[in-house]
């Protein structure tokens, strides 16, 4: 009997398979209730390594953990000064089919409340004042979940992205991202190194072919590369299940998905 070649999937499709619940916290928040910067990463975050003012709202993370509501907070850490970033949001279509209906500022302390180091830091060379803050985005009402969840949370950081990664993921939280997407113009080593010290390694990352491939993961075989910022090329990797995590968060559901890809990859 011939092989049969199995069909590709795209990205987001492949993703659906991890759904995740619209998390609590974003209830209470409609409902008028105070939520702390650690509600926002009690579940799966979603991060966006910029590269010294390189981010553009690159919008190919919210777009790939939303329509697949696989995430529902998304972190993007970046120098970009405040008045640009702010400029790009309020451009009409920056974060099509939704609306923001809150907007949190947090402070060093609500980000940090260990205080084991400050995240708030100016940057060498940038004339700029660091900033926190969240945008709640809601889904138009003409929109259905084919479009993507009714809401999600999106939270801008200002400062070093590696750095950021290690105090906020590895130290304060001990947690992982979701879903990483790594700057091309990083060519993987540096942010490897330090993630690999630090043992926190994300489920899964998108790639551009300029970023090296990381020791513990391997590319993800039958699903479509998404085209994104400038249709730069970017392919979905996974963590091996050999590779050891920080602390594992995952479901049942979630480990019998992981066992039955590494099945298909063998």
């Amino acid at each position: 009997m011939e092989n049969q070649v199995k069909p590709m999937t795209d990205m987001i499709s492949y993703l659906q398979n991890y759904r995740e619940e619209e998390p609590e916290y974003i209830a209470r928040y409609l409902r008028g209730e105070q939520i702390t910067f650690r509600d926002i990463m009690s579940s799966r975050v979603g991060y966006y390594a910029g590269y010294y003012q390189r981010c553009n709202c690159d919008g190919t993370l919210i777009k790939v953990g939303n329509k697949s509501h696989s995430v529902h907070s998304f972190l993007y850490a970046d120098s970009v000064k405040r008045e640009t970033l702010e400029g790009q949001i309020a451009k009409e279509g920056s974060f099509r089919g939704y609306l923001p209906v809150g907007k949190i500022e947090w402070q060093e302390s609500d980000i940090m409340p260990s205080g084991q180091h400050p995240i708030l830091k100016p940057i060498r060379n940038i004339q700029e004042t660091p900033y926190c803050f969240s945008l709640v985005m809601e889904r138009d009402e003409n929109k259905d979940d084919t479009w993507g969840a009714e809401h999600f949370v999106v939270t801008f950081l200002f400062g070093n992205s590696i750095n950021i990664y290690y105090w906020l993921f590895r130290k304060e939280y001990s947690k992982a991202p979701w879903l990483f997407i790594l700057n091309e113009a990083y060519k993987g080593t540096i942010f490897e190194r330090d993630i690999q010290r630090s043992r926190c390694y994300p489920q899964f990352a998108i790639f551009a072919p300029k970023n090296s491939l990381w020791e513990g993961y391997e590319k993800v075989k039958d699903v479509h590369p998404v085209f994104g910022e400038f249709r730069k090329r970017r392919d979905l990797y996974k963590l091996r299940a050999a590779t050891q995590y920080i602390i594992d968060t995952r479901t049942e559901k979630e480990r019998q998905l992981d066992s039955d890809w590494q099945n298909e990859q063998k």
